[in-house]
């Protein structure tokens, strides 16, 4: 019977139910939508993350004056227990020139079978036999192809293979980089040590184990080595990208506020307009509760409508925002944007609710006797 009373009630006031709805769907679309475009941004940086997990980058530590890392301290880093691998790499920044183009970039020295465990060649075959690898980003400004000459450091070298485009990783930025062999690199640049070591986990459980192990080797006597892994850095950047989607669906949600108020509006009108009707209601025996529980699902009625449609709308709002902002519309549907979807519905109907509350109260206050009199 209440439902039925308050879908009446809402119908006699069709065109400002209507705009109540809409405001709520509004409302949800926004901050469901940010949500979904956020939650996409995380996993589409996390993804490029994901493979780093089970890295470990190994630094000299320069606050103590090391300016690199010694090839004995390198070969007991190998024999460390439950590894993949590790990598020796030294890098400076060189001149680096083709054709009329000149830029300061970084040269890396890494031997060429260490270098393909790394990266996977766009084009070409990763050789550093007096040749070079370039990076994807560098090929693209520099309109490099495999078999193009560059020179660095006044030496030429042939262009072997261009790299697949990576983004930061493994401690090496190597989309606008060149890699030569650790050899021509010696040649080139008069650099004692190695600038970084790379260490792959044979699996992420035994992460910490390989860190104290070569944490307690080199840092015995002396505190030669930083060292750090991605999984910290992971777990710090899902956390900023979560406070930073969070905080734009709490501006989102000022939309919803402005729904609200008008819900407060119409129910605060309808209780004006139903004051008679409220009176009869109270003098044939409807209790304050019977009055207000109305007025509530009134409220709730119009927090669901909108929230549904909103709901189901956002989706599609989730995927025209990831798609200006250039990111992976694969996971618009991923099952964690479900979170934010239902985050909206659930702050759209909440709004509704309590929008509902002072004017539900309100009417269940009127007394019989003067809301009879109300002309």
């Amino acid at each position: 019977m209440y439902i039925e009373l308050a879908v009446r009630n809402l119908e006699r006031a069709r065109a400002r139910s209507i705009l109540a709805v809409v405001g709520i769907i509004i409302g949800v679309v926004a901050v469901a939508s940010i949500g979904i475009f956020g939650n996409a941004m995380k996993q589409t940086v996390l993804e490029r993350f994901e493979d780093q997990a089970d890295t470990i980058v190994i630094t000299p530590r320069y606050t103590e004056g090391y300016s690199g890392i010694e090839e004995d301290d390198f070969e007991l880093i190998k024999r460390v227990e439950r590894i993949e691998y590790a990598i020796a790499v030294k890098d400076e920044r060189g001149e680096v020139e083709y054709e009329d183009r000149k830029a300061f970039l970084t040269v890396y020295g890494v031997d060429g079978d260490d270098l393909e465990l790394l990266y996977d060649a766009y084009e070409g075959s990763i050789k550093l036999k007096g040749t070079a690898v370039v990076g994807y980003r560098l090929a693209e400004d520099f309109g490099l192809e495999v078999g193009d000459k560059i020179s660095v450091e006044g030496k030429t070298f042939k262009v072997a293979a261009i790299l697949e485009q990576q983004g930061m990783g493994g401690g090496i930025n190597p989309d606008m980089a060149v890699f030569i062999s650790m050899e021509d690199f010696d040649r080139l640049y008069d650099q004692e040590g190695y600038t970084s070591v790379i260490v792959e986990a044979e699996s992420l459980e035994y992460i910490e184990a390989i860190e104290e192990e070569i944490d307690s080797t080199l840092n015995k006597k002396d505190e030669k080595v930083d060292i750090r892994d991605f999984e910290s850095l992971i777990e710090s950047v899902e956390e900023s990208l979560n406070s930073m989607t969070q905080f734009l669906m709490a501006i989102a949600a000022v939309s919803l506020l402005v729904a609200g108020v008008s819900i407060l509006n119409i129910m605060l009108m309808s209780t004006i307009e139903r004051t008679k009707e409220i009176g009869v209601m109270r003098a044939i025996g409807a209790f304050r509760e019977n009055i207000m529980m109305i007025f509530l699902l009134e409220a709730l009625i119009l927090g669901l409508t909108g929230s549904v449609f909103g709901a189901v709308m956002s989706v599609a709002g989730g995927y025209a925002i990831i798609s200006m902002m250039g990111f992976s519309t694969a996971y618009v549907l991923h099952p964690s944007s479900a979170l934010y979807i239902a985050e909206g519905f659930a702050v759209g109907v909440l709004t509704a609710v309590a929008s509902g509350l002072y004017p539900a109260w309100k009417a269940s206050k009127l007394e019989p006797i003067e809301a009879l009199r109300y002309e």
